[in-house]
């Protein structure tokens, strides 16, 4: 049987799974970092792959500064010594583990792709990992290494390092970020045609304007309940959402679990967290 764990500090709240009878995974994470943490520079104690499941981020190296995206695998062997930025409205991450004896299998891949853009169904894949980590009550007997190993052997064949964004794409990205602006305002005030804006972005980001745009306003409703300790009608109103049935109905639809359920699985100090949900 799986062991789920809870812990926090002054800087995450973290769901862990420690699988079954594992050769290759130590852990897998589910962890919420909150809104403007700085990480300094720093290198794990484990082999990981991660990937930025909501929220904003940004990684610096010693030679790269890249902003995280939703759905991307990133690949940091045990010597890679980074900082993180994360945004506004915290971030969601889904880290794997490796267990030290199996690095060096990981490693080879990782020397030549240290970012993997990947698919939209492997996107999926380990956005759905995300989701039984949320029900860690449905999830006690899930076999989380082939699960894993099965993401991973679809991944790695396809792997291919990202381009860096267009400068006009960072300013339409801010512009989502920061205004109200339409889409055709934002094309406008970037320079391009609002069709040429879009399919770029979808490029890009693995996901559409109106969809990054929800992603966005989740983030913010879920940073309310979990650092401001909103109640979730303010919560859904402070994302912008219609009202508490819209909020309910899209987090329930990307995670798989009710804000209430939210609230209690992320705030619980229990350390066994199976009996929450």
């Amino acid at each position: 049987m799986n062991t789920f764990k809870f812990s926090e500090d002054e800087e995450h709240r973290a769901i862990t799974v420690v699988p079954a009878n594992s050769e290759v995974i130590k852990t897998v994470k589910l962890v919420y970092y909150f809104p403007h943490v700085f990480m300094p520079m720093h290198s794990h104690k484990v082999s990981q792959f991660s990937s930025l499941v909501s929220g904003q981020a940004i990684e610096k190296s010693r030679s790269s500064e890249v902003e995280n995206q939703i759905g991307v695998v990133e690949y940091k062997p045990l010597s890679h010594r980074h900082s993180n930025v994360i945004g506004p409205y915290g971030a969601f991450f889904l880290s794997v583990n490796i267990d030290s004896e199996q690095s060096a299998f990981f490693d080879e891949y990782g020397a030549l792709n240290h970012r993997f853009s990947e698919l939209s169904q492997m996107s999926a894949q380990w956005h759905g990992m995300s989701g039984m980590l949320m029900q860690p009550s449905c999830s006690q007997h899930i076999d989380y290494e082939e699960r894993v190993l099965g993401i991973f052997s679809a991944t790695i064949p396809y792997a291919k390092k990202l381009r860096y964004p267009p400068t006009w794409l960072k300013l339409a990205e801010q512009a989502l970020n920061e205004s109200d602006m339409s889409i055709e305002q934002i094309a406008v005030s970037v320079g391009v045609h609002r069709v040429h804006l879009s399919r770029i972005f979808q490029t890009y980001f693995g996901m559409s304007i109106s969809q990054y745009r929800q992603r966005l306003a989740l983030q913010k409703s879920i940073s309310a309940i979990l650092c401001d300790q909103n109640s979730i009608s303010s919560a859904s109103a402070f994302g912008g959402f219609s009202d508490q049935s819209h909020f309910t109905r899209t987090l329930k639809n990307q995670f798989n679990i009710t804000p209430r359920q939210l609230a209690k699985l992320f705030s619980s100090k229990r350390g066994d967290v199976t009996s929450i949900l």
